[in-house]
């Protein structure tokens, strides 16, 4: 759906409260080019909060109903809440596994061999327990990135790390390391050790693959697979065929990335 329905979603209320007034106000603001300025004696004026302009209920309505039927639509439940903390959360892992699992699927991926990992800043709230609306999953990932894939070296992925420990961890699936001294060690990928002479791949963003939170710089361009997947859209999905086999959509903290004790 596109981000402009969701925009005007939530700008609708405002509008209602608004009514004639704040139309003609907005008019005459536009307008004010035409108009010459004159001393005057102050003046007060009370806006009716419930006054509704009918012509705008009418024009947004189709809108609002056809809005309202997509965004309350349930496409799963959870037992738990969905929130985010460092260095992992029940939010990051989520979010994380269900981009990982949909990985999985693509084609000409070799997946013994592939991590998925995102930034926290990207996820812009948490997820309540109960029925998972798919308003929830704009609210979560409100931004049109896309899924890609990056080709890297053992060299590249260790400074990759050692970032991610940097900042305290970040979403990953596939991966586990624990943070010693802003280090990462102990790193394995998908239940196998850590391998300087093997080459990985990093399921993530498209914003961060093109520098966003500087995971990541731009010559890694040339070694990227890019999709047309929308993450929200893969969120959707999996939390859509969750239910359809009657399962909760789940998420723990396993101690995927811990600091050392």
């Amino acid at each position: 759906m596109p981000l402009t329905f969701v925009k005007m979603y939530k700008n609708f209320k405002l509008t209602i409260k608004l009514g004639f007034a704040g139309v003609l106000l907005l008019v005459a603001s536009c307008s004010s080019k035409h108009l010459s300025v004159q001393q005057t004696q102050p003046q007060h004026f009370i806006i009716n909060d419930n006054a509704v302009d009918s012509q705008i209920v009418k024009t947004i309505q189709p809108y609002k109903q056809s809005l309202d039927g997509k965004m309350h639509e349930v496409i799963g439940t959870t037992p738990v809440a969905f929130t985010k903390k460092t260095p992992e959360s029940t939010l990051g892992n989520f979010f994380a596994e269900a981009v990982f699992d949909r990985v999985k699927h693509l084609p000409n991926i070799d997946t013994v061999n592939t991590f998925a990992m995102f930034n926290n800043g990207g996820l812009r709230t948490s997820v309540p327990q109960g029925d998972i609306m798919v308003g929830s999953m704009y609210e979560l990932m409100p931004f049109e990135n896309k899924l890609v894939v990056i080709k890297l070296n053992a060299e590249r992925l260790t400074k990759l790390l050692n970032f991610m420990a940097e900042k305290d961890g970040a979403p990953v699936a596939g991966i586990r390391f624990i943070i010693a001294d802003k280090k990462a060690t102990n790193v394995t990928i998908n239940g196998k050790p850590f391998d300087a002479n093997t080459t990985y791949y990093v399921a993530t963003s498209d914003y961060l693959a093109g520098g966003g939170d500087k995971f990541f710089s731009a010559d890694e361009n040339n070694s990227m697979v890019k999709t047309d997947l929308l993450l929200r859209d893969i969120l959707i999905d999996y939390c859509k065929n969750l239910s359809k086999q009657n399962k909760p959509v789940t998420a723990n903290t396993d101690g995927r990335i811990q600091y050392a004790k």
